[in-house]
């Protein structure tokens, strides 16, 4: 709980009169640095400098195991071509995605590379997904993310 809230429980209880919790709380704001904040980057209006793009595939019986690490200044070229990436997956992938609720064309590949080349994307993980894989009895794991 903090002091502000702790003052104004003790007016509410009759422990302290309103003026004297406005002096207290009048002598918290100028003699207390102020909280620290979450930092976000929203807030800060930080940047982050990520260096790779990753995509990394494994599956806990090693049938899968594949890294791609894409140096953050080639997304530029990528960046040019992000609109047509969803025309990239072949039909038949996309139809089992979408039968899986997940529909690709609904992603601004454009959006998400132009926050990541200006350092502002939110979250570094991009995505994050765990599928069963039935044919060799295994769960495949799939992130792409920035570092």
């Amino acid at each position: 709980m903090s002091e502000q809230q702790k003052i104004l429980e003790m007016i509410e209880k009759g422990q302290i009169t309103a003026a004297e919790g406005m002096e207290l709380l009048e002598a918290l704001n100028t003699t207390k640095e102020p909280e620290p904040i979450e930092t976000s980057k929203a807030l800060t209006g930080a940047k982050f400098n990520y260096k790779f793009f990753k995509v990394k595939v494994t599956s806990d019986n090693n049938t899968v195991n594949v890294k791609v690490n894409i140096p953050i200044r080639l997304l530029t070229t990528i960046g040019e071509i992000a609109s047509k990436m969803t025309t990239m997956v072949p039909a038949d992938a996309r139809k089992e995605m979408e039968s899986k609720g997940i529909d690709i064309t609904s992603i601004d590949f454009a959006k998400i590379i132009e926050e990541i080349l200006n350092g502002t994307l939110d979250d570094p993980n991009i995505v994050d997904v765990e599928a069963w894989d039935e044919e060799h009895k295994a769960m495949v794991k799939v992130k792409i993310y920035v570092e």
